[in-house]
């Protein structure tokens, strides 16, 4: 009786597959730990008085607290389920990307001072890092990770593949400016600025930089939470910063030069094409 019970059930239900319909996953944010193998995963897993998470956990080989003899990506919460590693944070029009996103945590023991006062207060001049390197090791387990999630969220805009510092600019500085971007878009992953582009770009902007308004307003196109005040204030030499950390990494003083505005017209040109011709 209940099996015929449960059959009527189930065909009481009728699927018709509806084409108004995307993946909820549009974003992939990668992070650095700040701690060690041993450390990361206790935080990342058990509840603390500031409970964070993440999908994914990379291990860095030379860590004395990790266990194992190769390299092992740890998976910590299910791909559908929300996990709370974005925080307060905007990316192209989103926020709180906790909501539309993976989070990818990469050990890697990297120290910044002078972010723990409240957001309105920092000041760029006070905030010091300390970067260390990523090992090869450890992007290939990254680039094979990252690949295995593209295949199954293939309509992801490279341009949507973003660090911590770019959602949170004034909050966070990882993974900070020795995360290989560049070797990732080798690989196929992730945005970079072509060379032919840039080029073209610095010509245009060699004679005079665009106006504070506009640089606001490129930024703001690509993905990074700005008001448009025609000043380069506090806010905008963040959202800078942010910008070179990630893309102009060999100098993220946050000061606006020409080569920074060439490479983010360029990225506007490949990435996010309509913002770029309303610019």
């Amino acid at each position: 009786v209940l099996a015929t019970l449960v059959g009527c059930v189930a065909d009481a239900t009728v699927f018709v597959e509806s084409t108004n319909q995307n993946s909820r996953i549009e974003f992939i944010v990668i992070h650095a730990t700040s701690e060690n193998f041993s450390e990361s995963l206790r935080l990342l897993t058990t509840r603390t008085s500031n409970p964070v998470s993440s999908h994914y956990l990379v291990p860095e080989l030379n860590d004395p607290s990790y266990p194992f003899y190769s390299l092992r990506v740890h998976s910590l919460v299910p791909e559908h389920r929300r996990a709370w590693h974005a925080g307060v944070s905007y990316w192209g029009e989103e926020v709180g990307l906790n909501d539309r996103s993976i989070g990818i945590e990469v050990v890697n023991e990297f120290k910044c001072s002078g972010t723990q006062v409240p957001v309105s207060e920092i000041q760029l001049d006070e905030v010091e890092c300390d970067f260390p390197s990523y090992s090869d090791e450890q992007i290939e387990l990254l680039v094979g990770l990252l690949n295995s999630i593209l295949s199954r969220y293939p309509n992801i805009n490279p341009i949507d593949i973003v660090g911590h510092s770019d959602i949170a600019i004034m909050r966070k500085s990882d993974p900070g400016p020795s995360f290989p971007w560049e070797v990732l878009y080798e690989q196929g992953i992730g945005a970079w600025p072509d060379g032919m582009l840039k080029e073209k770009h610095r010509l245009q902007f060699s004679g005079a930089l665009p106006c504070a308004t506009k640089i606001q307003e490129a930024l703001l196109a690509l993905g990074y939470q700005i008001k448009i005040t025609g000043e380069l204030d506090s806010q905008s030499t963040f959202a800078l910063r942010a910008f070179q950390l990630h893309f102009r990494p060999a100098d993220y003083s946050g000061e606006v030069d020409v080569e920074t505005v060439a490479i983010l017209w360029a990225l506007l040109e490949q990435y996010r094409p309509r913002e770029s011709a309303n610019l």
